[in-house]
């Protein structure tokens, strides 16, 4: 099995972005939860939003960089999930 894992964020038929499940585990869990709480303020900028302050071009662009932000969080911590636990990745 290879070392690196593909984002499941990659939405082409080869992906170009991947993990390095070698990677020491709280390194990985770190930059997870890098992503997780730079999606959180993405949401939380959202939150303070109005209708008289948004538009809609700006609302889809934060919510598209959110998605990826934790879609990744999530390819990182289910990593970190399985290293804890010494069982193989996907």
């Amino acid at each position: 099995m290879s070392q690196f894992k593909a984002l499941s964020s990659n939405a082409i038929d080869h992906p170009v972005l991947f993990l390095n499940t070698d990677a020491p585990r709280n390194e990985i869990a770190e930059i997870a939860d890098l992503r997780l709480a730079a999606a959180k303020d993405l949401v939380g900028s959202i939150a303070c939003m109005t209708i008289h302050t948004m538009d809609g071009s700006s609302l889809t662009a934060v919510c598209q960089a959110a998605h990826l932000l934790l879609s990744d969080a999530h390819d990182l911590f289910h990593i970190v999930a399985f290293k804890k636990h010494g069982g193989k990745h996907d």
